[in-house]
């Protein structure tokens, strides 16, 4: 074991030293490429030669006029200089010309005398609406003088009285001759372009290619890098939140606990399969997840929602696919970009979780207490019923209830009970844990990225840190990534982009336990008034390694002199960092893109991508811990007739590890085919066809536990597995007690896919489109039937620019408008189903050397992939100048063959397997509005708003469940056809009689007899599932967002609401069985004395009817009046960003800087009111969480 865990650390470090030697080698090719570039040597040559050599070896385009190389010198000079002035002062010496460097890019050769008279115009480039255009083209007419506007729309350039007519150009816009005199001069001059209808067309990548929108069907939404970073992200999947109409940012999808988009609905009953769309990096299918990609390295997001757009993606694209393109280099020349960001969140709010103080919370359990004590005939009777030291169940109660019993004992006086019982009085523990346990989260993340071209090759490289140190102390998180992107046109036809990015991540995170503020009454301490820690003698924790029971103070008295046996104290401060749970992952993405150009709009494209995850976690406690201690304890065995006690785990720590690794790599050959032909190139056609090879592998995931381990030596003790783990050792303490988790576990998943694959697009006159694609799957997980291996994935689409129409051209205020219709089928496929039989060996409970084969799940022949079959009708528009422009879209999505549990006749060997049994409908509808609806001078006011509406459907599904609350605990494991999947299922509330709730059966009885006296004397507990109704749906049935931006000269305000809603949640209810509450329902209680609209809890139950009171709570927190709207609208950002004027900025030799103030989640609105935040809150089981605290951003944007 020890060799095992040098061989990680060999391994890990190995990785890492290889990575950086790579680094370092690319840096020292690069510096001698970059001192090879810098030597110039000319003899006699030509001024065009020397241009052209130092274009190849620059990033410099030169624009000169005919005549000046004709009447030009000979130029003789040998230098070597990466400074590029230096060179041009050399080349220009004693000739009749000068230079000038236009915006860093553009050198402009001009006679010397066209100097004379010059004046400088300071000037901005943007649309109608005042939005910058950058790379816009502005030229001095009658000269070679030319600028290119930067990032912001600004630009330079000398005029002279002679020569002050600039010509704009920008691709989508009407070109403009636009005077500027002298005196215009004097100020910043903005210059407007109107769009072309004709000419503005969005590109659309779907992976495979690059087409324009205009000759797309398919239903896509497109969103470009500054449309993503318009506000500083915590990740790319929360700068996706609220710009794509059918989107679903949600928290818990299905009642899972990490965030995930789900896109047009769930489409699937399988929690295998899951909801998030497929992933797509730069053409091809990736195992990241949003969250793990920078944002800062992305160009834009398409996400194909429709069949027709998703089918090419085959069996995984049935949520939907999102292709994520990266950036890449310039054409020309060099930009760098400093983003830095500080995120500072505030720690959570205890007030909203309605806890009961902690006076009335020691007043409940003195009530707890009296009602329980009144059950007994003596103090002492009602103690022991709480067990000690081999002598019954030990059971926990808590340090309240021990001061009544040594005051019941004569240990303590009445007056010393009510004194200790008023200092506790005034303890908060929660207020303790805040300001001791906690800590505002404060995250930093620097991002540095290099963009650069020379004609012949462009590369992006960028470098992100991102550290955070967490709520909980001692937590904290570290990331490491470097991306890289180069692209070569080695020829005219032949073009080839290679790609690197590697992340190295590590956290350290506390155990689980220890973040729960719940683990010791309010009235407990963590700190005293000097800020020493105070330890409680024992606390309701086990040490979660074995079966151990729990303690109490009679059990603590009872070891306290035997040296045998370890404290039991505990504090949560110091034990925060106990088995901090470290984590290091690196990871690899490897790819190439070689793209030829064949014959007149043929080419050839052969991508590859190789993608390697590395993870490690480990956990180390220290003997000496409280886990450990407590393990050592209850592990301890004692022989009476020897009066020896053995200590059956050792000596030393527990040592946890787990290792995963992951291998995938996909390989893609593909030929496309894109022309026009005919009169006035009237028709177009694009298609495309390639296979695809694509492997996941997980080769190795170890999985061992050691104990006795020491830190210093790496020893460990090896122990007896199967006595510990399967028969077990006699506590002393009390029990037959097993120690868990001991057995190493390994394991490894393959799996193969090929595909082949083609789509085709046809366009008449730039008006009628016609689509569609076509793909076949073969994979391992598929069955053996013929039938099911080669159904293809198919899908067609038609598109009608309408405003290209003749009869619509007199129509001004509609610059755009198209209709698109689809029909396409895909798939999903659950990667842990299997067509054939599945086993697993086992080791025999009585002989451990014998092993046997248990039979995990049945073949299944029949296995097939998940059918999606989706039909969309939209249309596309843009009207009053561009000023408001949009989409519509209605869908009908059909699942079929999905995967269920399905009961099976017992005499197959089985009760029940995964077959593709089932069939599920969404429906809905899509709406995007982005309006420039106001512009005044410097003031622009613009708008977005997107909302998504689905409603599913259940159509076929072949299990059930006779117990009703199947349905209302499981509502994603059993449903009804009919009805809508996810929903949430409630018993019939009757109404109360005495404190007492009551219900109604299927047949609309109640379900409690009451006597005379209003206690119960009999209750039926309600398992009729036609006792149940459906109060709605779990899952929001519509969200949104709404975005409002003003813009005043160089200042910015934005802000993005969203919301979410048609959805049902319940009520944060108290348990009426339990005698441990902490809600502040306990002061407003039915009791003897006073009545409630709230029922009786446990404490206040006659003692005839204290056994209804499980079932009754039960019915109580799952009844249709517990039900509430799960609507909501959150603030979810607003953001002040300043750009300094740009004279500034040229003073300190930068293009932009950009300072932004940031605050997230400043403020929500809940229809379900009472401080819920749906956000957090657990909608089925009613369960209050913290709400989202705010965050406060500060970013800072630097291009130089």
């Amino acid at each position: 074991m020890t060799n095992l865990y040098f061989r990680f650390v060999r391994t890990g470090r190995s990785y890492l030293l290889n990575w950086w030697a790579l680094l370092c080698l690319a840096l020292l090719f690069s510096l001698n490429a970059n001192a090879q570039n810098n030597q110039y040597k000319f003899f006699q040559a030509p001024l065009n030669t020397v241009i052209t050599q130092i274009s190849q070896k620059t990033s410099y385009e030169f624009v000169y006029d005919a005549d000046l190389v004709k009447t030009a010198k000979p130029i003789t000079i040998t230098l070597t200089t990466p400074d590029i002035r230096i060179l041009m002062d050399a080349v220009t010496k004693g000739q009749d010309f000068t230079y000038e460097i236009s915006n860093g890019k553009t050198i402009v050769l001009k006679t010397r005398s066209e100097n004379a008279g010059e004046y400088t115009l300071h000037g901005m480039v943007t649309d109608t609406i005042g939005g910058p255009l950058p790379g816009a083209s502005v030229k001095l007419k009658g000269t070679t003088k030319f600028a290119v506007t930067d990032g912001n729309g600004h630009f330079n350039i000398g005029l002279t009285d002679q020569y002050n007519t600039l010509d704009i150009n920008y691709i989508g816009y009407r070109p403009l001759l636009q005077k500027i005199d002298r005196i215009t001069a004097q100020n910043i001059v903005t210059i407007k372009l109107k769009t072309d209808a004709s000419l503005l067309s969005e590109v659309v990548v779907n992976g495979f290619q690059a087409l324009p929108r205009e000759r797309s069907a398919a239903a896509i939404s497109v969103v470009d890098s500054a449309t993503l970073n318009r506000q500083i992200n915590p990740d790319l999947l929360a700068a996706l939140e609220g710009k794509v109409a059918g989107l679903l940012y949600t928290k818990n999808p299905k009642g899972l606990t990490a965030d995930q988009p789900v896109l047009r609905g769930v489409g699937t009953y399988s929690t295998n399969i899951g909801t998030s769309p497929l992933i797509v990096v730069d053409g091809l299918p990736s195992e990241l997840t949003l969250d793990q990609i920078n944002p800062y390295d992305v160009e834009s997001i398409t996400v194909l929602k429709d069949g027709a757009a998703a089918s090419i993606y085959g069996s995984r694209s049935g949520n939907g696919v999102i292709v994520v393109t990266t950036k890449g280099g310039k054409a020309k020349g060099v930009n760098i970009t400093l983003n830095a960001d500080l995120f500072i969140t505030g720690k959570p709010d205890f007030e909203s979780m309605h806890y009961a103080s902690t006076s009335d919370q020691i007043d409940y359990e003195t009530a707890v207490y009296n009602n329980e004590r009144a059950r007994f005939a003596t103090t002492d009777a009602m103690f022991n019923s709480y067990g000690n030291v081999n002598n019954g169940t030990i059971k926990y109660y808590s340090p309240l209830y021990e001061l009544y019993r040594q005051q019941a004992a004569g240990g303590i006086s009445a007056d010393q009970l009510n004194a200790t019982i008023n200092q506790l009085r005034q303890n908060d523990y929660l207020k303790d844990y805040a300001d001791n346990v906690w800590q505002n989260e404060v995250r930093q993340r620097y991002n540095l990225s290099f963009n650069s071209g020379n004609g012949k090759s462009s590369n992006y490289l960028s470098l992100n840190y991102d550290a955070s140190d967490l709520r909980m102390k001692y937590n904290k998180s570290e990331n490491f990534n470097i991306y890289n992107k180069s692209t070569f046109n080695l020829q005219k036809w032949l073009t080839a982009t290679v790609g690197i990015n590697a992340s190295y991540n590590t956290s350290s995170i506390s155990s689980f336990d220890y973040t729960d503020y719940l683990l010791q009454p309010r009235y407990a301490q963590i700190t005293d008034g000097n800020g020493n820690l105070v330890y409680s003698d024992y606390v309701k924790l086990k040490d979660g390694f074995s079966t151990s029971g729990e303690v109490n103070p009679a059990v603590i008295a009872t070891l306290k002199n035997n040296n045998n046996f370890k404290s039991f104290r505990f504090n949560v401060l110091e034990s925060l960092q106990e088995g901090l749970d470290k984590s290091k992952a690196i990871n690899l993405r490897a790819f190439a893109n070689l793209q030829a150009k064949i014959y007149k709009g043929l080419s050839y494209s052969m991508q590859f991508q190789y993608e390697n995850n590395n993870s490690d976690r480990e956990s180390f406690f220290d003997k000496n811990s409280y886990r450990m201690r407590y393990a050592y304890n209850y592990l301890t065995s004692y022989n009476a007739a020897t009066n020896v006690y053995t200590r059956n785990l050792p000596e030393g720590g527990r040592f946890y590890q787990i290792n995963k690794k992951s291998n995938n790599y996909t390989f893609r050959n593909q030929l496309s085919y894109d022309h026009s032909f005919g009169k006035n190139q009237e028709h177009n056609i694009a298609a495309i066809a390639g296979v695809e090879m694509r492997q996941t592998l997980v080769p190795r995931s170890l999985e061992n536990v050691r104990y006795g381990y020491d830190p210093v030596t790496l020893n460990s003790v090896t122990l007896n597995s199967f006595a510990l783990s399967n028969t077990g050792i006699t506590s002393y303490i009390g029990g037959t007690r097993t120690l868990s988790a001991l057995a190493t576990k390994q394991e490894q998943i393959k799996h193969r896919y090929f595909s082949a694959y083609s789509n085709m697009s046809y366009t008449f006159q730039g008006k009628y489109n016609l689509t569609g694609s076509i793909r076949v799957d073969q994979a391992d997980l598929f069955g053996v039937d013929p039938q099911y291996k080669n159904r293809p994935l198919w899908s067609v689409g038609l598109g009608w620019n309408a405003n290209r129409e003749n009869f619509m051209k007199d129509i001004e205020w509609l610059n755009t408008l198209k209709v698109r219709a689809t029909y396409g089928i895909n798939g999903n496929v659950d990667q842990t189903s299997s067509p054939y039989l599945t086993a697993t060996l086992r080791n025999d409970g009585l002989f451990p050397s014998l092993q046997y084969t248990n039979i995990s799940a049945l073949p299944n022949p029949k296995l097939r992939w998940e059918k999606v079959a989706s039909t969309n009708f939209g249309i596309d528009f843009s009207m009053l100048n561009n000023r408001l422009r949009g989409s519509l879209d209605l869908y009908n999505k059909y699942s079929s063959d999905l995967l269920v549990s399905t009961e099976l006749d017992p005499t197959v060997g089985a009760l029940s397997r995964v077959l593709n049994n089932g069939a599920l409908r969404n429906r809905g509808i899509e709406l995007n509005l982005i309006g420039d609806w106001y512009k005044s001078g410097d003031l622009l006011l613009s708008s977005q708003f997107v909302i998504g509406y689905n409603r599913n459907k259940v159509m076929a599904v072949n299990t059930a469940a006779q117990n009703a609350y199947s349905y209302i605990g499981s509502p994603t494991d059993y449903f009804f056809v009919g009805q809508q999947f996810n929903s949430l299922y409630a018993y019939q509330y009757g109404g109360m009689t005495n404190g007492y709730p009551y219900f109604l059966d299927e047949n609309g009885n109640a379900n409690v007899t009451f006597n005379s006296a209003g206690v119960p004397t009999a209750v039926k507990d309600i398992t009729n599932r036609n006792a149940i109704v459906n109060m709605g749906s779990l899952t929001p049935l519509y969200s949104g967002s709404f975005s409002q931006k003003i813009s005043y000269k160089n200042f910015e305000l934005s802000a993005m609401l969203v919301f979410s809603g048609g959805n049902k949640l319940r009520k944060d209810v108290t348990d009426l069985s339990s005698t441990t509450v902490y809600d502040q329902d306990i002061t407003q209680r039915w009791t003897g004395t006073t009545t409630s609209e709230l029922p009786r809890l446990f404490v206040d139950y006659a003692t005839s009817a204290a056994n209804y009171a499980s079932t009754l709570s039960r019915l109580w927190r799952y009844s249709d009046v517990q039900v509430l709207d799960a609507s909501y609208i959150k603030l979810r950002n607003i953001v002040v960003s300043y750009n300094l004027p740009r004279q500034i900025s040229r003073l300190i030799h930068l293009n932009n800087v950009r300072i932004s103030g940031q605050v997230n989640n400043l403020w929500y609105w809940s229809a379900a009111g009472d401080d819920i935040d749906p956000e957090t809150y657990s909608p089925n089981s009613g369960t209050r969480s913290l709400q989202i605290p705010k965050t406060f951003i500060l970013g800072l944007n630097v291009t130089f």
